[in-house]
């Protein structure tokens, strides 16, 4: 069964949030949790939880351990443990990770993948 997130996440939880004036093409790599509100294209890996806001635009090869979104993301996303699109998302995506959610399939297009879950030792 999926781990579906919390609906309001608490920014104080998270350790660095883009906030919506951002716009930033490159890349960003951080082994911390990360919000994105604004507009971000490039590669992201996430070593924690990666959350897409409601009014982010994400142009992105993404690598994270959860993601969940809830704005437009286009691109590819892999997850070593989950992928949440909720109600309300846009998403142009091929999707790879044990457990993948999709609320709305609506404005879903491209692929889910469900894999292996990773081995712990």
């Amino acid at each position: 069964m999926p781990r579906v997130q919390k609906s309001v996440i608490d920014e104080d939880e998270i350790d660095t949030v883009l906030e919506s004036d951002i716009r930033f093409t490159g890349t960003i790599d951080t082994p911390k949790s990360l919000l994105i509100k604004g507009r971000v294209s490039g590669t992201l890996t996430c070593g924690d939880e990666l959350y897409l806001a409601e009014d982010s635009l994400v142009e992105a090869d993404i690598r994270a351990v959860h993601l969940t979104v809830r704005g437009y993301f286009k691109g590819r996303a892999v997850a070593s443990e989950s992928i949440q699109i909720l109600a309300g998302s846009r998403v142009d995506a091929d999707l790879e990770a044990p457990e993948i959610y999709i609320e709305d399939r609506e404005n879903f297009s491209g692929t889910a993948t469900e894999t292996e879950p990773p081995e712990h030792e």
